[in-house]
């Protein structure tokens, strides 16, 4: 099964032939992938031609991924990119590299360009990389751009090297090499209202099951609606021990400094933007609701000086964005 999306109608149709194609895997979609989605744009527009994201499409086990299939869309589209394809990992782990390029990409697509990552593996058992998608395409008289790593600090911005981040709660360096903060796309559900009945209202949300999540505790964060407002605020990750046993139950539950009126049902983005604390067990409610006050009044606070340095200093705050991510996050 073959799933060809075009990003900017929002409905299903084929790519036209001639187009720029980036090929990858593109977890987390990070500063390495931003650099390859924007040389597809640029040769792309050179050509007149579209800019399309060729990736794979695999189960994925629980808490192993930095971003979900819908959120590598969004994301391909505010970098932009105008069509994405994927093709189910199990259907073609049998190709050899030869077979792999010719039939799902140079036949099916007939592209004008191809470029990947000086990284880039394919075929049965990762046998061929981007010398041999080289060879391939030229004979083909398939122009190939192959991009060397994006560094930070010396090392090559890598998904391994994010996940690692992530894993340990940091947040902010993360959020550096990925040009965004880490976030969690999921519906608001409804919760047990104890952050309303203690004076700290909050949006509830379940993250994907394969979506890896930081460690549990309390985050300074930022939300955005399906409308495009954006919202500072407290969150909690995790399964809130003071009232509640079940510590696989986790949810992630933020106090928002504004009100973005009833959002029960709606899809919204919470960028968790810096570990703040570990998840606690309080002694009794009046505990819990001093910490809560006191975890916000640190947010609060971490907002207030994020605005006086980008006042001083432009693109200081972590939600800072260019161009059309500024539209989607």
């Amino acid at each position: 099964m073959t799933k060809i999306q075009s990003l900017k109608d929002r409905a299903p149709r084929e790519i036209p032939p001639g187009a720029v194609f980036v090929l990858g895997y593109f977890d987390g979609v990070h500063l390495g992938h931003r650099a390859l989605l924007g040389e597809a744009a640029r040769l792309g527009a050179s050509l007149s031609a579209p800019a399309a994201v060729w990736t794979l499409e695999k189960p994925e086990s629980p808490g192993s991924c930095l971003t979900t299939a819908d959120e590598k869309c969004r994301l391909f589209l505010a970098y932009g990119a105008d069509y994405a394809v994927s093709d189910p990992f199990e259907e073609i782990r049998g190709m050899e590299g030869e077979e792999f390029f010719s039939s799902l990409i140079a036949d099916r697509f007939r592209p004008a360009a191809v470029i990947c990552g000086y990284n880039f593996t394919f075929g049965r058992g990762a046998s061929c990389r981007a010398d041999d998608l080289r060879r391939f395409a030229e004979a083909r008289g398939i122009a190939v751009s192959v991009l060397d790593a994006v560094e930070a600090d010396g090392a090559p911005v890598s998904s391994t090297r994010i996940r690692a981040l992530i894993a340990r709660g940091g947040m902010e360096e993360a959020a550096r090499l990925l040009g965004r903060p880490y976030f969690v796309d999921a519906p608001v559900v409804k919760g047990m209202r104890l952050g309303h009945a203690l004076g700290f209202p909050t949006v509830n949300q379940r993250p994907p099951a394969e979506k890896l999540l930081p460690p549990r505790g309390v985050y300074v964060s930022l939300v955005r609606t399906e409308t495009g407002e954006r919202y500072e605020g407290v969150s909690n990750l995790g399964s809130r021990p003071t009232v509640n046993d079940d510590g696989e139950d986790v949810t992630l539950e933020t106090t928002l400094f504004g009100n973005p009126g009833d959002l029960y049902g709606h899809k919204i983005t919470t960028s968790l933007v810096k570990y703040l604390r570990e998840e606690m067990r309080f002694s009794s409610l009046d505990a819990l609701e001093e910490r809560i006050a006191k975890d916000a009044d640190g947010a609060r606070a971490y907002w207030k000086t994020m605005k006086t340095r980008r006042e001083s200093t432009p693109a200081a705050m972590p939600e800072d964005t260019a161009g059309k991510e500024e539209e989607a996050f």
